[in-house]
């Protein structure tokens, strides 16, 4: 896999209605930088909030409108739950910090992820420009193997069950690691370039991208399942175009639908291929990115704003903050540019003066995992963090 098509699916899975030439052209400024500061800012695999986190840290919400209540199309503006100028509500009290602590050894290191219960918090090491990935449980650290040049860890479920990405020269495949065991998911005969990055729900069934290596921009792409201790890669029946990004414990598929290069719409399928087109605002397209339990989180464009669906009922609602939402709880909090929201109202991030607290992924259980920043323009880490809100 070369430089320039890594990064190009990287930030394809949050610039989803840009360009694809255009795109191109932010690969070709410097792929290996762009990628090292995704991972040092702590955006959990996500381009647009890395641009977010670096240069606008302090972007908050003040509206109080409730996920489940405010319409569709309500004005960015609103801050009754309706959109009708009632009294917004009181803000939420702020979430605790603690560190957490780092294997022997390891320095620029970054949560990526949290498992439902909170137990689990995946994270990397930034060694040059590749990755070392780190497991906690209960808070106590683990470095996981390095069978390769670069190993990221993306996800965790509720059993400790971990799945990311290994890059060694023109090698590249997703892992899963579990009961200290690690082990590398095949994919159909062929070559194959898989993108951006390995979803895992309850089960341990687990969902990515993959196009033929060569190709670019998803041309040709399918999407592929392997079930809990299956390592052999399934197709899922979805249209052409089809990009899954997150899958749920009851097996919904979450993601976006392409066209010329384009995402036209958000869409949630069964993995029998029936889809539900997910709810965008009028003269807007849309791309879901995360989901779990009713709830999925994603981004409106070209307003660019996050976006919050409910899978049972169809209802969205526009986030009164910058997108997109890359990550989502059962009880519909949305983790997006580093910013935690719950209710539809940022929450603060409790750290020491003269640092910014930035969030990157949240439990069902309320913890949330990020980093600490110093203050000022710099991109520097001061470690990863857990909040309990």
């Amino acid at each position: 896999m070369n430089d320039e098509q890594e990064l190009r699916d990287r930030l394809r899975a949050i610039e989803v209605p840009a360009s694809r030439i255009e795109i191109d052209g932010l690969v070709r400024a410097g792929r290996r930088r762009a990628f090292r500061r995704r991972s040092v800012a702590g955006a959990g695999g996500v381009a647009l909030a890395t641009a977010l986190l670096l240069t606008a840290p302090s972007i908050l919400t003040t509206a109080g409108a409730r996920p489940d209540a405010a319409p569709a199309g309500a004005s960015p503006g609103a801050t009754g739950p309706t959109g009708t100028g009632a009294t917004a509500a009181a803000p939420p009290a702020p979430c605790q910090p603690s560190e957490l602590p780092l294997p022997a050894g390891m320095r620029n290191v970054t949560a990526a992820g949290v498992d439902p219960t909170g137990r689990y918090v995946v994270g990397n090491e930034v060694v040059g420009q590749d990755f070392r990935p780190v497991l906690w449980t209960d808070g106590k650290p683990q470095a996981l193997p390095v069978p390769g040049r670069s190993v990221e860890v993306t996800a965790v479920n509720a059993a400790g069950v971990a799945v990311g990405l290994v890059e060694d020269g023109r090698q590249e495949y997703v892992f899963r690691y579990e009961q200290g065991a690690f082990t590398r998911l095949r994919t159909p005969p062929g070559n194959w370039h898989v993108y951006p990055r390995p979803a895992i729900n309850a089960a341990g069934d687990v969902v990515i991208n993959a196009e033929p290596s060569g190709n670019s921009g998803g041309e040709d792409s399918v999407v592929l399942l392997w079930r809990a201790g299956s390592t052999e890669a399934v197709k899922l029946p979805l249209p052409d175009g089809a990009n899954a990004f997150d899958i749920t414990d009851d097996g919904t598929v979450v993601g976006a639908l392409y066209r010329d290069g384009v995402a036209s719409a958000a869409y949630a399928w069964d993995q029998q291929g029936k889809g539900r087109k997910l709810t965008a605002p009028a003269g807007e397209t849309a791309a879901g990115y995360a989901a779990q339990g009713e709830w999925a989180t994603g981004g409106l464009w070209p307003s660019r704003s996050a976006a919050l669906w409910n899978l049972r009922t169809g209802a969205l609602t526009r986030l009164r903050t910058d997108g997109p939402g890359d990550a989502v709880n059962a009880s519909g909090w949305v983790v997006a540019a580093g910013v935690l929201l719950h209710d539809g109202t940022a929450v603060e991030l409790r750290v020491p003066g003269g640092q910014t607290g930035l969030a990157v992924a949240v439990s069902d259980t309320g913890l949330v995992v990020g980093l600490a920043r110093p203050g000022g323009d710099g991109a520097e880490n001061s470690g990863p963090r857990v909040w309990r809100c």
